[in-house]
C-alpha cells in the first residue's frame, strides 16, 4: 500500500524487496488529480500487477487516500538471460534476436525453422527477462505487460558505453579495451548474484553473437600479452578484457563459482548461438567422412599445413579436444554437468533468418542443414550427435 503523502508529482520508482528473489522496480508517474496525487504507470501496466487500486482509510476521525499494488507472483522465481554481443562487423542488431527468443518463451510457439511449431513455455507473468545489450552497454530488466513488455529497470554496465569505432583501427580496439564498460564479469556478476538470491531460479541463458573456437565474441577486444597464452598471468582473465575466455569458469577467474552454479535450475537451458566456422575443424570433419575404418589414414588441411594422421585418432581429437576444450564444454563442466549446454557444430557457421509474423517479424540465428549436411550425417554417424531443429548441439 502506497501513502503519498510528502511526495511531490513526476517520476519515481516503487521498490519492492523479497527475501526470497531480486528486487522488483516498478516506474511510476504521480500525476494531480483533484484531490491529490495518483500513481500511473507510464506505458501499460505489468500483467503480474494489472492495476492500482484506491481506497479510503480513517485513523482520528482523519481520512486519507490509500493506493494498493497486488503484484501476482509465483511461488517459486524464474528469470530468463539473453545476452545480445555487438555486432563489431556488421549491421545485425542482435537484441532482435533476444527479444524474439522472448515472445517465443512467452508465447510457447516458435518460428524459428521458418514455420510455427509449439514449444515449452518457460516465461510467466512474473518471469524477470534479462537482457545484457553489449552495443549500449545496458542491462534491462522486465516483466510481460499488458500490452508490449513493462521494463523494470535499465542499468549501464561499468562508467561508459560501449565505444563502437571501427574495429579495424587499433585505436578503437584499445579504448573499448581501457574503458570501463560492459564485460562478459557483469554477466557472471548478475547469475552469480541470482544463484544467492534465488538458487534454482534461472531457467533459461543464451548469447547472440559473433563467435568462434574460443567462446562468444561480444565486443571484440583482446587480452594482453601478459595475460595471453604464454604469458607470466596465462592462466587468469585479463580485468580489461570484455570478452569470455575458456579459461573463466576456472577457480582463480570466478571465486563466485559456486553461487554461479547455484542460479540455475534444475532443468536449464544454456546455449551459444552464432558460430564456430573454423575452416580446419571442417577440414577433419571432411575427411573423416570419406574413410570406411578408423584404421584408414587420412590427409586433411590444417594450421601450418597437411596433416596427415587415422581416421580413429581424428575422431578421438575431435571428440577429447575440439568438443571437451570449447567454452561450451567448459561451461557445462562448471555447472556440472546437469545444465543442457549447446552451441554450433564444430566447424559450421550460422544464418539470420527474419520470419514474417502478422505486422511484425521474428528473427533467429540457425546453422543451415542443408548447407552442412555432409557435416551434419558424420556427426551422426561418428559420434551420435543429433542436432536440434536449429542446428546447435549439445556439448
Amino acid at each position: 500500500m502506497l501513502a503519498l503523502g510528502g511526495t511531490i508529482s513526476g517520476k519515481h520508482e516503487l521498490i519492492v524487496s523479497f527475501s526470497d528473489r531480486p528486487d522488483f522496480v516498478f516506474p511510476l508517474s504521480l500525476v494531480k488529480d483533484s484531490v491529490g496525487l495518483v500513481p500511473r504507470f507510464d506505458k501499460g501496466s505489468p500483467s503480474c500487477c494489472p492495476t492500482i487500486m484506491q481506497s479510503v482509510e480513517s485513523s482520528g476521525g482523519v481520512a486519507k487516500r490509500v493506493h494498493s499494488l497486488l503484484v501476482r507472483l509465483a511461488k517459486v522465481h524464474s528469470e530468463v538471460l539473453l545476452v545480445a554481443g555487438w555486432d563489431y562487423s556488421g549491421g545485425s542488431n542482435n537484441v532482435a534476436f533476444c527479444e524474439s527468443y522472448r515472445d517465443d518463451l512467452y508465447s510457447g510457439s516458435t518460428y524459428r525453422t521458418g514455420a510455427k511449431k509449439s514449444i515449452v513455455k518457460r516465461i510467466g507473468d512474473a518471469t524477470v527477462v534479462t537482457i545484457f545489450d553489449f552495443k549500449t552497454g545496458e542491462r534491462t530488466r522486465m516483466l510481460k505487460g499488458s500490452s508490449e513488455w513493462f521494463e523494470m529497470d535499465r542499468v549501464l554496465q561499468g562508467k561508459s558505453k560501449t565505444h563502437l569505432g571501427s574495429y579495424k583501427d587499433k585505436a578503437n580496439l584499445q579504448k573499448r579495451y581501457l574503458d570501463d564498460s560492459i564485460s562478459i564479469r557483469h554477466v557472471y556478476d548478475y547469475v552469480a548474484e541470482l544463484g544467492v538470491k534465488a538458487p534454482g531460479s534461472l531457467a533459461e541463458f543464451h548469447i547472440f553473437s559473433h563467435a568462434w573456437a574460443g567462446g562468444p565474441i561480444l565486443v571484440e577486444t583482446y587480452e594482453d600479452a601478459l595475460y595471453a597464452a604464454g604469458g607470466v598471468r596465462q592462466d587468469q582473465r585479463d580485468p580489461n578484457d570484455k570478452d569470455p575466455r575458456l579459461k573463466d569458469f576456472d577457480a582463480i577467474n570466478m571465486p563466485r563459482l559456486k553461487d554461479f552454479k547455484a542460479a540455475f535450475a534444475p532443468d536449464g537451458v544454456v546455449k551459444v548461438w552464432g558460430c564456430m566456422a573454423t575452416t580446419v575443424y571442417r577440414n577433419l570433419v571432411r575427411a573423416i567422412d570419406g574413410t570406411k575404418s578408423d584404421a584408414e589414414k587420412i590427409s586433411f588441411d590444417w594450421i601450418g599445413g597437411r596433416e596427415t594422421t587415422t581416421a580413429g585418432l581424428a575422431k578421438r581429437y575431435f571428440q577429447e579436444t575440439i568438443m571437451a576444450s570449447s567454452y561450451m564444454s567448459r561451461l557445462s563442466v562448471a555447472l556440472g554437468g546437469g545444465v543442457k549446454v549447446y552451441g554450433a557444430p564444430p566447424g559450421m557457421g550460422a544464418d539470420l533468418r527474419a520470419v514474417p509474423v502478422g505486422s511484425t517479424k521474428r528473427y533467429y540465428m540457425y546453422v543451415n542443414s542443408l548447407t552442412y549436411a555432409r557435416e551434419f550425417a558424420l556427426l551422426r554417424r561418428a559420434f551420435g550427435m543429433v542436432p536440434d531443429d536449429s542446428g546447435y548441439v549439445l556439448f
